[in-house]
């Protein structure tokens, strides 16, 4: 009777074993992107590839040519994604949440991405108007109408300001004159953090359309990957 009991034991636990559930562990992120040049007009969307930061072994994919990609069995987890393609400024989508939903997770959010910038700013200056503060900005190609191009000022107390060091950035300006002029006021600079009498030193850069810009939480800033490699010179002023 023992054994009889020890042998209904032993086919009960295979039973159990046999049954048991297998957990998904890992499943594909699906996604789309739209590339132009560096103003509006659509590009070849095929050959960017995309990337999981930091994942070993390395998992990546190549969009086709209508832009899809697929990132075949991840791992469960929350990812940062890196776009980069020979022409275009590297591209990062944070904060990807991909999680066991019993499906693959779908990027339903396209980014559109544009390439690196040809617009040198070869003269900044400064001057003041009264409570105002011109900025002016030389292109090379000029812009026109017809040749739009895109410029952006980045702004801080330090003479070492860049793209990579500054306080305030604008939004990226259409410049169809040369030199293109914005005008700055006292309000604008108090609203950016910058108090009268303080000065401020300026540089511009060229940039696109679709600047490809994300928020870097590691650098805790904004990253600007389509901007031209030559900046401007630095200008400066007095806040009024």
């Amino acid at each position: 009777m023992r054994i009889l009991g020890l042998l209904i034991l032993m086919g009960l636990s295979s039973c159990s074993k046999d049954s048991d559930p297998i957990v998904a562990t890992r499943a594909n992120i699906s996604g789309s992107v739209n590339l132009y040049d560096e103003g509006t007009t659509p590009s070849d969307k095929s050959g960017m590839t995309v990337s999981v930061v930091g994942l070993t072994p390395a998992v990546s994919s190549v969009t086709d040519s209508d832009g899809k990609f697929l990132l075949a069995d991840v791992p469960f987890g929350t990812y940062t994604l890196s776009y980069a393609k020979a022409g275009y400024g590297t591209y990062q989508k944070p904060s990807v949440v991909h999680s066991n939903t019993g499906t693959s997770t779908v990027i339903t959010s396209t980014p559109s991405l544009g390439k690196v910038s040809t617009t040198q700013v070869t003269l900044a200056e400064v001057r003041t108007s009264g409570s105002d503060i011109i900025l002016s900005a030389t292109t090379n190609p000029a812009g026109s109408s017809g040749n739009r191009r895109y410029i952006r000022f980045f702004l801080s107390n330090s003479a070492s300001v860049s793209k990579d060091n500054y306080s305030y950035v604008s939004p990226a300006f259409v410049a169809q004159i040369n030199p293109f002029e914005t005008t700055l006021t006292a309000a604008n600079l108090s609203s950016w953090g910058f108090a009268s009498g303080q000065t401020v030193y300026i540089k511009v850069y060229g940039d696109s359309f679709w600047s490809n810009e994300y928020e870097d939480a590691g650098l805790g800033r904004k990253v600007f990957p389509n901007l031209n490699a030559t900046a401007s010179n630095t200008v400066s002023f007095l806040v009024p």
